[in-house]
């Protein structure tokens, strides 16, 4: 099990920062504004939430997002949407994004920081 810092800046559209009490926050961002969501950041998130769900010392996480939106749009660069093998892709990836984030062993919390015009994202497994 890999702890904290071995992965806090491992995601270039997450910022991770936890307090001494195990409080991790999950700021999702693109350029430090809102997440523009494309295929990169979907298989991203795979290995993000993967990470967050195997450290014991995240005892409560809050996921929020940086900018004027929590995600206001998808850019289709980086999936592949044409191809059985594509959108398999896709699939499998969005399911484990989704079963690793309710699979997560402490409170996790959206605090979303604007609208969400994109209803398939992780916030979905979330308190809100």
């Amino acid at each position: 099990m890999a702890g904290f810092d071995t992965y806090k800046d491992a995601f270039p559209h997450a910022k991770l920062t936890r307090s001494q009490d195990g409080v991790l926050e999950v700021v999702l961002h693109t350029n430090g504004g809102t997440l523009i969501f494309n295929g990169y950041t979907h298989e991203e998130f795979v290995e993000l939430f993967h990470q967050i769900n195997q450290d014991a010392g995240n005892r409560v996480v809050i996921l929020t997002g940086a900018g004027e939106a929590f995600i206001d749009r998808i850019d289709p660069e980086g999936f592949d949407f044409f191809s059985p093998r594509g959108y398999d892709k896709i699939y499998r990836e969005g399911k484990k994004v989704l079963s690793t984030l309710l699979d997560i062993p402490a409170p996790v919390i959206a605090a979303l920081n604007g609208p969400t015009t994109r209803p398939s994202f992780p916030s979905k497994g979330c308190s809100q």
